[in-house]
């Protein structure tokens, strides 16, 4: 009985809602930058920061390499106005947090469960 409810399981890693948030696409990486975290409410940069630290805590050093990001437009590297989040402060929110809809598929995949 104990195999049948694990093969019924779904992968968190291949099924799960990280997999699920990237799509069809083939990204590898989610590049978000300093000043859009820093942007956010105090208590969603605490979690982000907590979650952060359990992943780093939890995972191998490797899977935390150091990378250069460099801002694309329409195919060629433009200067990014985002990396200067000393001077500029956070971007300004076009809506609260609690006026937030979940995107389409999501809302669609909700009311099939209810």
């Amino acid at each position: 009985m104990a195999d049948i409810e694990q093969q019924a399981a779904p992968n968190p890693y291949s099924d799960g809602p990280i997999w699920n948030a990237f799509g069809l696409g083939r990204a590898a990486y989610l590049v978000v930058p300093r000043r859009t975290l820093q942007s956010m409410p105090l208590d969603w940069q605490q979690k982000f920061v907590a979650l952060m630290g359990e992943a780093q805590a939890t995972l191998p050093a490797e899977a935390f390499a150091e990378y250069s990001v460099q801002r694309k437009e329409a195919g060629r590297f433009v200067a990014d106005p985002l990396r200067d989040y000393r001077h500029t402060g956070p971007i300004k929110a076009l809506t609260t947090l609690a006026n937030v809809k979940p995107p389409r598929e999501l809302r669609t995949r909700l009311r099939e469960d209810v």
